[in-house]
């Protein structure tokens, strides 16, 4: 507890830093691990699931919170709203946001004909195919966190999406990005194995669409 008085800074009963230059805003995910900090005034950069992105300024409140893009969020507020909508963010100055990690779950529809649903990366190799696989979430990876950890996140009821996507399960691919590098891994009947091919094809995909496009 701090043993200033509280001030109330846009509804907030707030314990501001009383120095100024150690006023720096927190991100977080929803279990308090910290993904990066910016300066008070500097903006993020949200995208969302579908593609569109937003750049929005902050303020710094106190440690605990802060006004982003004009709302006032407790830390973890925030992070839980972005993770309900499959929202990742990022520092708006892209020397610091290449840095951050994030990740995306694909996962083959039910409605899907394909004989290695649900198996194992022995019974999926030689088949997998990125077309076989929709996107179907996006979130926040944060130095600590390991591929087990998302699991158990995707696993529980209270799980971000599970109105949109099932739970995580053998045959998902799960893709992390962190300095603009890419790393695919099946989740396997124990654990998860990369899968190069996944990402390959992927690249192979986008040639296609873009030369359809130019066209």
């Amino acid at each position: 507890m701090s043993d200033r008085e509280p001030v109330d800074i846009m509804g907030v009963f707030a314990f501001p830093n009383p120095n100024k230059d150690e006023r720096v805003i927190r991100f977080i995910d929803s279990e308090y691990h910290t993904l990066f900090t910016i300066k008070d005034g500097e903006s993020i950069v949200i995208t969302r699931f579908d593609g569109e992105k937003m750049i929005l300024p902050c303020t710094y409140i106190d440690d605990s919170h802060s006004c982003i893009g004009g709302s006032v969020y407790h830390i973890r507020e925030f992070a839980e709203t972005q993770e309900r909508n499959g929202n990742t963010y990022v520092p708006s100055a892209p020397k610091i946001s290449g840095e951050i990690c994030t990740y995306e779950i694909y996962q083959i529809p039910a409605t899907a004909d394909v004989d290695y649903y649900f198996r194992s990366y022995a019974a999926a190799k030689g088949k997998l195919r990125s077309a076989d696989y929709q996107r179907s979430y996006a979130g926040m990876y944060a130095k600590g966190n390991s591929l087990e950890d998302l699991w158990a996140k995707h696993n529980r009821d209270s799980r971000p999406f599970a109105h949109r996507m099932r739970s995580m399960s053998v045959s998902d691919i799960v893709v992390l990005t962190q300095g603009g590098r890419k790393t695919a891994y099946y989740a396997d009947t124990i654990g998860f194995k990369k899968a190069p091919e996944f990402l390959a094809q992927q690249r192979v995909q986008k040639k296609h669409k873009e030369r359809g496009e130019a066209r």
